[in-house]
């Protein structure tokens, strides 16, 4: 596809640049609050029931999120608004796990998307995937082909949800349309801002009656699943690793962008239930 227009882009990118900047710094680094999740909420890859706000946003992952529950389920919303990160959500995936009370439980870990072991990766054009020219209908009819094109490629590529910790998940994956209630969805919006949503039943979640109850958490965007590895190249040493089927691919030069794409970043926090609605 054609470039954007640049003399317009340039224009365009301080005023997003700050705003995305300005609502960052207010939001706590993790999450505070318990929140009930609203009586509309759907796992679409959408963040309208939120306004598209969020509780926190977490400069170790570079990811905006929200926590929430019903009396039945534990919800967790995410969007990406860097494009080197959400290569990595889409290629690597994303993975909540609910820590034990205790040495003797059992973690829960979720990872979505989860790619068999003979499946590539998905991959999105990121850079420049429409013209943006004066034509705002056009412009609009673009940017929203693309996302659709993208959000049907989700819809074919991403299958599976790596399940640990669930004694019917065979191989610790799932189907998306599976039969334990965990339900994922993620989506990109016309920006190509990628938002991602999950839905835990809490009886995975050990719980104490019917009274609030804690527990600690971690978010991890992954890595590369299989071992990273400079190797000499044309134009310069270039990263590979090795894949689940055994074959080497390559992830580019060892630049910033590229060691965080490599490697898993991730944080830790502490939730408690929020009395339903």
């Amino acid at each position: 596809m054609k470039n954007f227009n640049t003399n317009l882009f340039k224009l365009l990118l301080p005023a997003l640049f700050f705003s995305v900047i300005a609502n960052a710094q207010k939001l706590p680094k993790v999450q505070t609050a318990s929140i009930a999740a609203p009586t509309n909420i759907k796992i679409d890859g959408k963040a309208t029931e939120w306004g598209n706000k969020f509780q926190a946003f977490n400069r170790t992952t570079e990811v905006y999120y929200t926590l929430s529950n019903s009396a039945t389920k534990l919800y967790l919303t995410i969007q990406a608004t860097e494009k080197n990160i959400i290569r990595k959500i889409t290629q690597n995936g994303i993975s909540l796990t609910i820590l034990p009370k205790d040495k003797s439980g059992s973690k829960l870990v979720v990872t979505y998307p989860q790619y068999g072991k003979r499946e590539a990766p998905g991959y999105f054009n990121l850079r420049d995937p429409y013209n943006v020219g004066k034509d705002t209908v056009k412009n609009n009819y673009l940017a929203d082909s693309v996302a659709a094109a993208y959000n049907d490629n989700i819809t074919n590529r991403f299958k599976l949800i790596g399940v640990i910790g669930v004694a019917s998940a065979e191989d610790s994956t799932v189907s998306v349309f599976n039969s334990e209630g965990f339900k994922t969805q993620g989506r990109f919006d016309r920006k190509l801002y990628y938002t991602y949503e999950l839905a835990i039943p809490l009886s995975y979640i050990p719980r104490s009656g019917d009274a609030p109850t804690s527990f600690k958490y971690n978010i991890m965007v992954n890595g590369v699943p299989g071992e990273v590895r400079t190797v000499p190249g044309g134009r310069g040493n270039r990263m590979v690793y090795t894949a689940p089927d055994g074959s080497e691919r390559n992830i580019g030069g060892p630049s910033p962008d590229n060691m965080s794409f490599a490697y898993p970043s991730d944080f830790s926090g502490e939730y408690t239930l929020a009395k339903s609605q």
